[in-house]
């Protein structure tokens, strides 16, 4: 698509030169030099320009302005020399003809040409260095969101198979199930983690799977409720993102000591909006004191992940208070 613009550029721009020269050949009084000005015009054209943007140009791009100002003088003197020695060569007389105006014009010509080459060539560079830098901001942004969701699944992963070792040890006989859920899971993460976006569906498939995890550990006595309205075939979101806030609040929770703890989870999609909330109870002191019930490691890797999948096209809100974490978010799908 580059070299196909730049190519556009060059024959709009040797079109348009074609056009002032072929009128200007027209001009003369004598007809007979009419073409051999287009000729010697083209010629000498071709030479500044190209000379220029392959020789010249390039001490300008590199800043290198003391040489590029020395050596593009030199050249353009050079050529305006070697036009007014070779111009009997093309057929033309003009110079004997008009005196110091054709002299004047000639090397006006050579000059304007050399400036233009000059803003053309750095205009390119601009556009190149422009699309290169936008591809670079592109590859960072992907690879930072690829490093966030492969530390999402170690996090998971790691706390989940302790969780099954404890199960295991005591042969529990719910260790089973869990392995097969995680399995389950974790091909999710595997074959769907990588995409762009992911069908809602399946997150919200993945969300109870997580959650039936944690209910074959903690058993009846885990009071979770999930809710989920609107969502249908065409809904996509990036995946890997509200298992975040979901982890976060069994992790920053008290089911492991509150037999009256509770999580309640709501996902709904509504006019195209996701509105996605997460509640879960905690014992003020322990939780404020010890694991910084806000400020967990999955919270801030949710953030991040929003902020690269869905840049100011979500609202986050987070507040702990009367024993109560919650989160609010909504996202334009």
């Amino acid at each position: 698509m580059k070299n196909k613009a730049t190519i556009i550029g060059h024959l709009a721009f040797w079109l348009f030169y074609l056009t002032v020269v072929g009128t200007g050949g027209s001009l003369i009084a004598d007809p007979s030099q009419g073409w051999p000005f287009v000729w010697n015009s083209l010629v000498f054209g071709g030479i500044v320009i190209y000379g220029n943007l392959f020789f010249i140009l390039p001490f300008l791009l590199e800043k290198k302005y003391r040489r590029f100002g020395l050596i593009g003088l030199g050249f353009v003197l050079l050529v305006i020399f070697l036009r007014f020695e070779t111009e009997h060569l093309f057929g033309l007389h003009l110079t004997d003809q008009f005196g110091w105006p054709a002299y004047f014009f000639m090397s006006v010509q050579i000059l304007a040409l050399f400036l233009l080459s000059t803003m053309f060539g750095g205009f390119l560079q601009w556009m190149n260095d422009r699309e290169r830098d936008s591809f670079l901001q592109k590859e960072k942004l992907a690879s930072e969101l690829k490093f966030l969701k492969t530390q999402v699944n170690p996090h998971f992963l790691f706390n989940t198979l302790n969780n099954i070792y404890s199960l295991a040890y005591r042969q529990h006989p719910n260790a089973a199930p869990m392995i097969a859920t995680l399995s389950k899971i974790m091909r999710y993460h595997l074959y769907d983690g990588s995409r762009e976006r992911v069908s809602l569906v399946k997150e919200a498939e993945m969300l109870h799977d997580f959650i039936a995890l944690h209910r074959l550990k903690h058993g009846d006595s885990l009071h979770v409720d999930f809710y989920s309205e609107g969502i249908e075939a065409q809904h996509e979101i990036a995946p890997l993102l509200l298992i975040n806030f979901i982890e976060n609040s069994f992790k920053h929770g008290d089911a492991d000591s509150n037999p009256d703890a509770f999580i309640n989870v709501n996902l709904i999609v509504e006019d195209g909006r996701l509105q996605f909330s997460v509640e879960n109870s905690f014992i003020l002191p322990t939780a404020m004191t010890n694991k910084g019930v806000d400020e967990g490691f999955g919270l801030k890797n949710a953030q991040r992940l929003l902020d690269l999948a869905y840049p100011s096209h979500y609202a986050l809100i987070t507040k702990a208070e009367n024993g109560v974490h919650s989160v609010q978010l909504n996202i334009q799908l």
